[in-house]
């Protein structure tokens, strides 16, 4: 058990947060102790590396049908629906008249313990990770972008693109290389407000991983918001602790530039 003068987190407790488990205002604690707590961060990023590989390895299970009677016994999740004008005023501040924005939203709980695509596990744990550092948050800074994003490219196997923020407000600090599962390469690229917030965008080359296309849809741990989205072998995310639909309007911008 690890303490200090705010607060008292166990190791069961950053298990849980890793799985997803924890109730929302022990999520926030946690979430703040890992922001503080550089060590415990990257034991947490260890942890979701491992999870995300087990994830893996049980894929085929995972896919393979329900049986009937399992699925007669078992009652559907209860869906709770958003109110009419929560929704628009996310479709307004996105601006997506094309319906590229999936919004069916489980109740908290539920949505708490649903599985999630392993890359959004890292990049939430990276972003934890890696944007409270003042001296080296990036590899490369924004002022070597060109070699920034040829550098990445060729770790991922796949053309990137370092999107431009800065109509929304948000400039590009630099990126860095990750680990993924099966050690595999990830790319992370870090942005900055003129007050001091900062956003990731973590990509991922999902190669045979890769499901269908997906349209937008969020994971919140804590304050940390999460867009993510699959656009053909390509796994993005989009975090920040920012209002939903601020990010929103955010993880829109990146996608229109991003090569499909």
């Amino acid at each position: 058990m690890k303490t200090d003068s705010t607060s008292t987190v166990t190791d069961a407790e950053l298990h849980a947060w890793v799985d997803g488990q924890l109730p929302a205002d022990r999520a926030d604690a946690v979430s703040a102790w890992l922001l503080h707590h550089p060590d415990d961060a990257r034991r947490v990023q260890e942890w979701q590396a491992q999870r995300t590989a087990l994830q893996g390895l049980l894929r085929g299970v995972l896919d393979e049908p329900v049986p009937l009677a399992l699925a007669r016994a078992t009652r559907p999740p209860r869906r709770a629906v958003w109110p009419q004008a929560l929704a628009a005023s996310v479709l307004l501040a996105l601006g997506f008249a094309g319906g590229w924005w999936g919004h069916t939203a489980r109740d908290p709980a539920a949505r708490l313990a649903a599985a999630t695509p392993g890359f959004v596990q890292e990049a939430r744990v990276a972003h934890a990770v890696y944007t409270p550092e003042k001296r080296h948050p990036v590899e490369v800074g924004a002022a070597e972008q060109a070699h920034l994003v040829q550098w990445l490219s060729k770790r991922l196997g796949t053309p990137l693109t370092a999107p431009l923020l800065q109509e929304q407000g948000f400039s590009l600090i630099g990126g860095r290389l990750l680990p993924g599962q099966n050690s595999e390469a990830r790319a992370l690229f870090m942005y900055e407000s003129a007050a001091g917030e900062r956003i990731t965008l973590h990509v991922s080359a999902l190669g045979e991983q890769a499901g269908q296309d997906s349209a937008f849809r969020f994971y919140r741990v804590g304050e940390t918001e999460t867009f993510y989205w699959v656009d053909r072998h390509m796994g993005y995310a989009l975090s920040g602790n920012l209002p939903r639909e601020r990010l929103a309007v955010l993880a829109d911008a990146a996608y229109r530039q991003l090569p499909r």
